[in-house]
C-alpha cells in the first residue's frame, strides 16, 4: 500500500479464493475483472523464464482466456546480471524480503541488493550442488531468484514521490518446510524459508 502510494497508483487486489482447486481458472476470473471493471487489456509482469515443468508462461497462457487481455514480458529470457545491474545504476533501492534454503539464511532478511550482496550471489550461482539437491531437482542459484530463491521489496526509486520506511523487527520469520511436493524446481525444494517481519506501519 506505501509503495502504491509512494508511486501515484491504485492499489487493486486480485484475490484467489484459499479454497480454490482450479488456480487457472481463478487467476483467469481475476484476470476477467480487471478487464470488465477497469478495461484493463494489458498486464506487465516480471516474468524471466519458464520454472519448473512448465512449458509456456503462465500469465500469457490465462490472458489467453480472456478476451481483449494480453501480456506483457518486458523482462523475458533477459541476461539476469544486466537486469540487476541496470536496476542498480538506476537508483533502486531494494531489499530482501524472503530468502530460502540452500543458497540464503536469515541474514539476507532487509539486506539491500547493492554491489556487494550481487558479489556474494555469484559466488552461490557457482557453487556446486549436493548429491542430495541434485536428487531433489534443484537447480543452481538463478541471479534474479526467478526459481522462487528470494523475493524482495523495491523501497525506493526514480519513480517513488518518498521512500517507503519499515518498521522492521529484528529477527525475520523462520518457517521449516517438512513436506516436499510434486513440483520440481526451487521454490518448493527448500527446507527453510526466512520472511520479513514487520510492526504495523
Amino acid at each position: 500500500e506505501k509503495q502504491a502510494l509512494s508511486l501515484g497508483l491504485e492499489l487493486i487486489f486480485v484475490i484467489i479464493p484459499e479454497t480454490t482447486t482450479d488456480y487457472m481458472q481463478a487467476y483467469v476470473d481475476g484476470i476477467r475483472d480487471l478487464n470488465d471493471r477497469y478495461e484493463i487489456s494489458v498486464i506487465a509482469t516480471g516474468d524471466m523464464d519458464l520454472i519448473g515443468t512448465m512449458q509456456r508462461n503462465w500469465i500469457e497462457r490465462c490472458c489467453e482466456k480472456v478476451e481483449g487481455m494480453t501480456a506483457f514480458l518486458p523482462l523475458w529470457n533477459i541476461e539476469r546480471e544486466t537486469c540487476l545491474n541496470k536496476l542498480l545504476s538506476e537508483g533502486f533501492e531494494i531489499v530482501f524480503s524472503c530468502v530460502k534454503s540452500p543458497f540464503f539464511d536469515g541474514t539476507w532478511i532487509n539486506r539491500v541488493l547493492d554491489e556487494a550482496a550481487l558479489a556474494e550471489m555469484r559466488i552461490i550461482a557457482q557453487r556446486d550442488l549436493t548429491e542430495r539437491e541434485i536428487e531433489r531437482g534443484t537447480k543452481p542459484l538463478d541471479l534474479c531468484g526467478e526459481r522462487g530463491e528470494y523475493h524482495t521489496m523495491c523501497v525506493d526509486g526514480p519513480l517513488y514521490r518518498a521512500k517507503v520506511v519499515l518498521n522492521v523487527n529484528t529477527e525475520p520469520m523462520k518457517q521449516v518446510l517438512e513436506q516436499e511436493t510434486k513440483w520440481k524446481g526451487n521454490i518448493h525444494n527448500s527446507d527453510i524459508l526466512w520472511t520479513i517481519s514487520v510492526n504495523d506501519m
